[in-house]
């Protein structure tokens, strides 16, 4: 298992939490995800062999927010 960070900096409300926890965790190869508010981040445990970076940001700005600062 591996885990990557990613700050998300317009996550607002708990309707971005669950919005952005739905996306990413329908991923395959995504175990567990935990968007902190107070943070403005998203942590994500995942296979690394099945998964990785590129789908998450993917999956994060299909929902509308931006990765990063």
């Amino acid at each position: 298992m591996a885990q990557e960070v990613l700050s998300v900096p317009e996550v607002t409300c708990q309707h971005c939490v669950s919005a952005l926890e739905g996306a990413v965790g329908a991923l395959q190869g995504v175990d567990t995800v935990k968007v902190d508010l107070d943070r403005k981040d998203i942590t994500i445990d995942y296979d690394d062999a099945r998964v990785g970076h590129d789908s998450f940001v993917s999956a994060i700005t299909g929902e509308g927010y931006q990765v990063g600062g």
